[in-house]
């Protein structure tokens, strides 16, 4: 009735509580003086991350003297200085060209050698690149030729994290000779560049393509929202724009046909509580991987979940659980599958009163495994829905 070394698809009341505080610290300039309630709070420590050039490249992370540059990162709008690595030992000190919330402009000094760059704010809090900048001679920088971009189209125009069909572009481009081009993934609310990789010897006036995998630089999966694909010869300048705009989301909605909400986690059972979101829907209806990954469990409970299956998201510590499927799913356990697959559809078998998904959403590390169920998988799939 149930797999092994599983407890029960249906069952258990056991829920784990954690809480956490998290205290942060600033530096000893950053303290904050309060008197008679009233003070000056200092912003939030910057965060760096990715660092990319943007013009004048040798590569996506080879510049030189006078080149562009950008570091991707978090609570960056108020970064006053960037600090490269000099050949002499220490730093250099600039001044962005430009600074917002998730990325800083600069352009790379004289004197800079290859090296990790760093932001600092007027509060002297500090955060280093986790990508190394390359810092290579002029005569590295090569001739662009005559590149001109002369077709672009990205597709689907809606992607998902690890999904069916990925976000790919096709592009022409004219020029004299072959090109090495570049690829940047743009989000296009702030410009931020969240990926970027070079194609090596593009023939011009041909048709290429090329697909992204959803992570960033650091190897994340992007956050949910609107992109662009940006395109150009990796020599030259990467600050024009495009029309190849996609949107991006880590999870699809389940449930592909009309539905609605039911009872969601906390609701009473007869013998235990009920632990997932409840979304009903005709008997029939289609069900997807709202994040794909391996499967951990397939299995058959005629007191509880009927048919279900237990998915292990992929770049998550998450489970997610589909139960009261029509009937069991093609999908064994090992097998993985991408968002957006059919893994069955919605039926009523077990213990389910009409036809409906009943879906869990288990903290890490897993479905009986030490993890719990979350209340928030009501919050998600109401969010996955506004999407899909």
């Amino acid at each position: 009735m149930r797999p092994s070394g599983a407890a029960p698809a249906r069952g258990g009341s056991r829920i784990v509580v954690a809480a956490a505080v998290a205290v942060g610290s600033l530096s000893a300039s950053a303290a904050v003086a309060v008197a008679g309630g009233g003070g000056v709070t200092p912003p939030s420590p910057p965060q760096a991350s990715d660092v990319v050039c943007i013009s004048t490249c040798a590569g996506v992370r080879e510049a030189t003297a006078h080149s562009k540059v950008q570091i991707s990162g978090r609570r960056l709008r108020h970064v006053s200085r960037v600090l490269f690595t000099a050949k002499r030992g220490g730093r250099i000190r600039v001044h962005p060209l430009s600074a917002s919330s998730r990325r800083v402009t600069a352009k790379v000094p004289d004197g800079a050698a290859t090296g990790r760059p760093k932001v600092s704010d007027s509060y002297h809090n500090r955060s280093r690149a986790r990508a190394v900048l390359r810092i290579v001679s002029p005569d590295r920088i090569g001739s662009s030729g005559e590149f001109k971009l002369k077709d672009v189209s990205a597709r689907p125009h809606k992607a998902y994290y690890y999904g069916k069909r990925p976000a790919s572009v096709t592009y022409m481009f004219t020029n004299s000779q072959p090109t090495d081009v570049r690829i940047d993934v743009v989000k296009r609310k702030d410009g931020t560049i969240v990926d970027s990789w070079t194609e090596q010897g593009q023939e011009p006036n041909t048709v290429h393509k090329a697909t992204w995998n959803g992570l960033t630089g650091t190897r994340k999966p992007a956050h949910d929202g609107g992109y662009q694909f940006r395109i150009g010869a990796e020599s030259g300048t990467m600050d024009s724009t495009t029309q190849a705009k996609f949107a991006y989301y880590g999870f699809k909605f389940p449930v592909r046909g009309r539905h609605s909400y039911g009872d969601g986690v906390g609701a009473p059972r007869v013998g235990h509580t009920h632990q997932g979101q409840d979304v009903l829907a005709a008997c029939g209806t289609p069900l997807q991987a709202a994040r794909g990954g391996r499967v951990q469990y397939r299995g058959y409970q005629a007191g509880g979940a009927g048919n279900y299956l237990v998915i292990d998201g992929k770049k998550t510590s998450h489970d997610y659980v589909y139960m009261h499927l029509k009937r069991p799913s093609r999908f064994h356990k090992g097998r993985r599958v991408r968002t957006g697959q059919q893994i069955g559809k919605v039926g009523a078998t077990g213990d389910a009163t009409g036809c409906h998904l009943h879906m869990e959403e288990w903290s890490g590390p897993g479905w009986y495994e030490g993890g719990h169920f979350m209340k928030a998988i009501t919050r998600h799939l109401k969010r996955w829905d506004r999407w899909s």
